[in-house]
């Protein structure tokens, strides 16, 4: 029975209510009825796509059907929208998050709606500035005690640079940065990015949500004043502008259209309202936040990011500080009667399935709290440096964070509907991501991808994924993180670079070690084996097989001679005659012996650069390298006609370019000139080329192995270095570097090629020092058939000795630099302490270039290299001079 009362009752106050709608209440007072209140509305800059949304509300009527007569008051240089609202001169202003900052100083501003979800604020920089951390010590514009650039503060004092850290600029422009004029400028994402774009100029661009600092961006404002007097005016403009803005951004190209016809003070074209209207979409993403929202909870936590950076952000009394709606009873009504009386039958009519009713509006409650959750997960996931993804069976993307904006270039709204095989460098990424991630179940950690990036540059990254399923289980699509790791990837590939570089400098100084050596004590056994076959010569008969051997054993020496020498090249102890070396004359002078080198198979092409710049090198060592280049890509033809291309040159070279060459360790970056030479024949696979250049290894049927050792030798003597680039039946191309010099200076090499005559008696006493007991005999037969008298000694210790005896009589000395007890450069020394005149002629295997270089400041007389010749010797005589009061030349 009580039932059936409340039933009767609800019935009778349901029929009331619809008796009321029907008859029609009065409507509210509108612009179709009556004068509009007039109201000002102060814009934060010049007319542009950023205020599309009041300009809709305005030429739409919409806040004309709210009974207003906005005007709007253009913002600019000098103006101060919050100044001009707590003067009384409008009753209404677009700020920024900065209110936060004017409500703790007690300046009664509220916050009527937040219409940019995030700041379009950011801080550019030249292209060379990687950090806000970098701009200590530069030039910086900021206005206003830096209000209107309150996120720029706070991103500078985020990296601890304050005022006193860098020269504040009062005025400014873009155009100042793209002139050099400032290093900083606090401009914003929808606007002087497209200028910098359209002029091609370089720049860098930092945003504070990238950093953590996710501020409100334009946000709507009033004055308690204004609140607590028109509370009606405040709720009917807030409606109208959240209209306004939904119909601006519906309708993008209509909005465009009507600014420059009507709102086109800054005489922006097409093309770059179409940008700023997309970047301010991407600010307010209506698409996951409704138009407009506040929310506490984040402008708290705004509170607390100024707190922390010094900001005095404290007591601030949320209720007043942020608006919130109250609905109008009789707008409601008035507005809504039809739907409010269709809404009342079905009511009526459905009265008992009222707990139904009831059930469904606890459904929607819990989904309006489910949808908020969803609002601040999505901010969560927004504000984290790895990028979040999800996308459906098809691959489409369904959602993406901002942070896939900063690793691969693409703004959100150009990636959702979107493909994923789109953003994969490898056409096969993608079925190799989803092939592991079948294989790993569905779970997949750590697995690296390349990714291509809006301006088709490699992106490294690690994702981590799963699949995602429905309520019912069943798989909808796949989820994850992305992280960058393009940094680490260089990183590991220059690390792999420099340890490879390592191991082949270890390996050439070990080996190098070796060969030097073994070159050292060979040479002593050549100059027993040259100088006996030539003693034997001097007394053979110029017919007969006797003098034919004896110069089939010379000449066999002499080839030994040569394989000391590229052993010597290799460990990089081969230099002697080092000047300034013109490598194009060197190529002309050489240019039959390359063309008998690469034989009538190969056609050779020329490519020399005119005023090639000099090197600094010795020029048969520099000879030897070119006709090693040349025999290498001749064989690499296998005989088989062919080009052969030699090019000459000058290029500039980076630290960065050393990593994938062979001995550059230690060089520093600068001009180097350049001897190339390519070939198009057999090629060489990686493993052929990580042996190519150690001793002995060859691949020919007949060589010794040693002609790239030595070549590469040669170039770490002249301080230079080598790249290589060769594929299996592609060619190789070898490039050898050598720092290049300052100038061209012309060195006059003395003429030691004029006629030479053996003496035929010679006066004198000779000391011969060598620990070699077969050089000393060889060299004390040479000289003494030329009719010297010899004293040997075979250290140090006993040279010093037999000189102290015979000081007076010796006219000349012959000393080794290799030996035990006490080497050459001590014995040179102790006998100049004896006496200072006396002429020492030094002897080596080795160039001995800086023992050279240190003795001839003491009166060094010469120096002669093993193995020599008897020619070789008694020239080396001659060319030091020696007078002939001490050596009677008679001929």
């Amino acid at each position: 029975m009580f039932a059936e009362l409340n039933l009767f009752a609800m019935a009778r106050f349901y029929s009331f209510i619809l008796l009321f709608v029907s008859l029609g209440c009065g409507p509210p007072a509108s612009a179709h009825e009556g004068e509009l209140d007039t109201i000002a509305l102060h814009l934060k800059w010049k007319h542009q796509f950023q205020f599309a949304g009041y300009y809709a509300a305005i030429e739409k009527g919409f806040y004309a059907d709210e009974g207003l007569n906005v005007k709007l008051i253009e913002g600019g240089p000098g103006k101060s929208p919050v100044s001009e609202l707590l003067a009384g001169h409008a009753q209404y202003a677009i700020g920024n998050s900065s209110a936060l900052l004017d409500r703790a100083e007690g300046k009664p501003v509220v916050v009527v709606a937040s219409i940019f979800q995030h700041t379009a604020q950011v801080i550019y920089t030249r292209e060379d500035i990687d950090s806000p951390a970098q701009l200590r010590g530069k030039r910086i514009v900021m206005f206003q005690n830096g209000r209107r650039e309150v996120e720029a503060f706070a991103l500078l004092k985020k990296f601890d640079v304050t005022k006193a850290d860098y020269v504040l600029q009062s005025t400014g422009s873009a155009e100042d940065l793209v002139n050099g004029n400032i290093d900083a400028w606090p401009g914003y994402s929808s606007n002087e990015a497209f200028l910098f774009d359209k002029r091609n100029v370089p720049y860098r661009m930092f945003r504070p949500q990238d950093f953590g600092l996710d501020f409100y961006g334009d946000t709507l404002l009033t004055t308690n004043a204004e609140l607590q007097n028109y509370p009606e005016r405040t709720a009917a403009f807030h409606r109208a502008t959240i209209k306004g803005w939904e119909y601006a951004l519906n309708h993008v190209d209509e909005m465009i259209d009507l600014i420059r016809s009507k709102y086109d003070s800054q005489k922006k074209s097409r093309d770059y309202l179409k940008f700023e209207a997309d970047e301010i979409l991407g600010l307010m993403i209506p698409d996951i936040i409704p138009v407009g929202l506040s929310n506490r909870k984040r402008w708290q936590r705004i509170a607390s990011e100024f707190g922390e950076l010094g900001y005095h952000v404290d007591d601030i009394n949320w209720d007043s500080f942020l608006y919130h709606k109250e609905p109008n009873v009789r707008a409601v009504f008035w507005y809504y009667r039809y739907w409010l009386a269709f809404g009342l039958l079905v009511a009526l009519l459905m009265l008992l399935y009222s707990y139904n009713l009831q059930l469904r509006a606890g459904i929607r409650k819990r989904t309006a709290a489910l949808e908020q959750v969803g609002s601040e997960y999505k901010d969560i996931l927004d504000a984290m440096q790895d990028a979040y993804y999800r996308a459906d069976l098809q691959g489409d993307i369904i959602w993406v964070s901002l942070a896939c904006e900063r690793q691969l270039g693409y703004a959100r709204s150009e990636l959702i509907g979107k493909p994923l095989d789109m953003l994969y460098y490898d056409k096969s990424g993608r079925q190799k991501f989803i092939t592991a991630l079948e294989k790993n179940a569905g779970n997949l950690q750590h697995f690296e991808l390349c990714l291509k990036h809006k301006d088709g540059k490699r992106v490294w990254v690690e994702v981590n994924s799963q699949y995602c399923f429905d309520k019912d289980g069943r798989h909808i699509g796949v989820e994850g993180n992305v992280r960058n790791i393009s940094e680490r990837k260089q990183a590991e590939r220059e690390s792999q670079e420099l340890t490879g570089q390592l191991q082949q400098a270890q390996k050439m100084e070990s080996i190098g070690v070796l060969a030097g050596g073994i070159a050292h004590d060979f040479n002593n056994l050549l100059v027993g084996m040259m100088g006996n076959a030539e003693l034997a010569m001097l007394d053979a008969p110029e017919q007969g097989d006797m003098r034919y051997y004896l110069q089939q054993i010379f000449k066999a020496s002499r080839k030994g001679a040569d394989l000391v020498r590229q052993m010597l090249a290799y460990s990089g102890q081969g230099r002697f005659a080092m000047g300034d070396q013109d490598i194009n004359k060197l190529l002309q002078d050489v240019s039959d012996l390359m063309g008998a080198a690469i034989g009538k198979h190969a056609r050779l092409e020329k490519q020399l650069m005119d005023d090639l710049p000099h090197v600094y090198g010795d020029k048969n060592q520099l000879t030897q390298l070119i006709m090693n280049l040349m025999t290498n890509a001749s064989e690499a033809l296998s005989g088989k006609p062919g080009n052969i291309i030699l090019r000459t040159g000058v290029r500039r070279l980076a630290k960065r370019d050393f990593t994938a060459m062979y001995m550059a360790t230690d060089l520093e970056a600068g001009d180097f000139v350049f001897i190339e030479v390519e070939d198009g024949g057999c090629g060489m696979d990686a493993q052929t080329q990580n042996r190519i250049f150690d001793p002995f290894f060859t691949t020919k049927e007949t060589g010794s192995g040693l002609g790239l050792a030595a070549l590469l030798g040669i170039v770490r003597s002249h301080n230079g270095t080598l790249a290589l680039k060769s594929q299996l039946d592609s060619g190789s191309c070898f490039t050898v570097y050598f720092p290049a010099l300052a100038k061209k200076e012309k060195v006059e090499n003395p003429d030691l090629t004029g006629e030479y005559r053996t003496p035929v008696r010679l006066r004198g006493t000779v000391l011969v020092v060598d620990d070699e007991e077969a050089v000393r005999s060889v060299a004390s037969r040479l000289l003494q058939h030329e009719g010297l008298k010899v004293i040997t000694a075979n250290d140090g210790e006993m040279a010093v000795e037999l000189f102290r005896k015979h000081a007076d009589e010796i006219t000349f000395v012959l000393l080794d630099l290799t030996m035990p007890v006490m080497d050459g450069e001590q014995t040179f020394h102790a006998l100049h302490c004896i006496r200072p005149d006396i002429p020492v002629m030094l002897s080596s295997g080795f160039s001995a270039k800086e023992a050279v270089g240190r003795l001839q400041r003491f009166g060094l007389a010469g120096f002669v290299r093993k193995p020599y010749t008897r020619k070789a010797l008694l020239e080396e005589v001659a060319r030091i001079g020696i007078s002939s009061e001490n050596l009677d030349f008679t001929i």
